[in-house]
C-alpha cells in the first residue's frame, strides 16, 4: 500500500474514531451536498438513477436531497466500518437499534448460517457489527477492499480468516470452502443481489425484474442451514438501523431452482419492504447494474 494512501486513510480512521458516527456523517452530507452543488450534473445523474425507486410526484428538491444522502451512505458504507469499530457491545445496541436480533439469536444456537446482506446501506458494517455484537461471522471479501477497511482488519487480525474473494474460475472451489465452513457450524457473509444476467435466479424487486447469483442458495440447500437477511440502513435523520429478518430455509425437496427462487424472493422482499421506505440507501451505481432499464 503507497506510504500516501496509508497516512491519508489512518487519519480517516481517527477521525472515525474520535467522533460519533452522526457527526461523522453529518460532516460527509454536507461534504456531499456541497460536491453535488458544484457538478450539476452529477447531481442530476444520482437524482435519474434513483427516480424509479421513489414515489411517483416526488419533488426534484427531494429527489436530490436523496441524492445527497445517497452519496453519503455510498461512501460511508462501502469504504471503512471505523466508525463502529472495537465498539462495546451496549454502545453498537444503542447506536444501530438492532430489530430481529432474536433471529440470530435462534441461529446461535442451531450451529451455521449464511449472513446475506445487500448493495444497500451500510454493507460494509454488516459483519463486522455482527462479530462485535457477539455472533461468529466469518467475513467474505468483497471485489474491491478500501485502504482504511483493509487497515482494520490488520489490526483485528482478520486478514487470515477473510475467505478471499473468488476469480470466475474459482466458484466451485470457493463454495466447497463456504460449504466446509457452514457444515462446521459457523456463519459466513454473502453479499445476495450480485447480478447474474445468464444464469442467475429471477426476482421482483421494488418493481422490477432481477437475476442474481444462485451461491447463497446452493449453499443454503446443501448444506440445510437458514439464510439470515441483515441490512444496516441509514434514516433521513442520518440514524443507523440494523435490521435482521427471519431465517429463510431453501426446501430441499422438489426442484432445486423453484426452491431456491423462492427463498430468494422471500430475501428481495425482505430489503425492498425497508429500502422502499429509505430509497437513498440505494447505491445508484449498482443499481445500474442490477437493472439496466431502470
Amino acid at each position: 500500500m503507497p506510504l500516501r494512501v496509508y497516512v491519508i486513510s489512518l487519519a480517516h480512521v481517527v477521525l472515525h474514531r474520535l467522533l460519533p458516527p452522526k457527526w461523522t456523517f453529518s460532516l460527509a452530507a454536507r461534504a456531499s451536498r456541497i460536491k453535488l452543488r458544484l457538478h450539476p450534473r452529477r447531481r442530476r445523474l444520482i437524482a435519474g438513477l434513483l427516480k424509479p425507486f421513489v414515489p411517483e410526484g416526488t419533488s426534484q428538491r427531494e429527489l436530490e436531497r436523496h441524492a445527497a444522502l445517497s452519496r453519503t451512505v455510498r461512501h460511508m458504507g462501502a469504504h471503512t466500518y471505523a466508525p463502529i469499530f472495537r465498539r462495546t457491545k451496549e454502545w453498537l445496541l444503542e447506536a444501530l437499534q438492532p430489530q430481529g436480533l432474536e433471529h440470530v439469536e435462534e441461529a446461535k444456537r442451531t450451529g451455521g448460517a449464511i449472513v446475506l446482506s445487500t448493495h444497500a446501506g451500510l454493507t460494509a458494517w454488516v459483519g463486522p457489527a455482527l462479530r462485535q455484537l457477539g455472533y461468529p461471522v466469518r467475513l467474505t471479501q468483497r471485489r474491491h477492499i478500501a485502504a482504511e477497511a483493509l487497515i482494520l482488519m490488520r489490526w483485528e487480525g482478520l486478514t487470515s480468516q477473510v475467505l478471499p474473494y473468488p476469480e470466475v474460475h474459482q466458484g466451485g472451489t470457493h463454495l466447497k470452502a463456504l460449504y466446509d465452513l457452514v457444515r462446521a457450524g459457523q456463519w459466513v457473509e454473502h453479499v445476495g443481489d450480485y447480478p447474474d444476467y445468464e444464469k442467475g435466479l429471477k426476482g421482483v424487486y421494488l418493481g422490477f425484474e432481477i437475476r442474481c447469483v444462485r451461491a447463497p442458495w446452493a449453499l443454503a440447500r446443501l448444506t440445510e442451514r437458514p439464510v439470515i437477511p441483515v441490512l444496516i440502513l441509514m434514516d433521513g435523520e442520518l440514524r443507523h438501523r440494523l435490521l435482521i429478518g427471519e431465517p429463510i430455509r431453501v426446501s430441499g425437496s422438489g426442484q432445486a431452482t423453484d426452491a431456491m427462487s423462492a427463498a430468494f424472493q422471500t430475501y428481495l422482499d425482505f430489503a425492498g419492504a425497508h429500502i422502499s421506505r429509505m430509497p437513498w440507501n440505494l447505491s445508484p451505481l449498482h443499481r445500474r447494474a442490477l437493472i439496466p432499464d431502470a
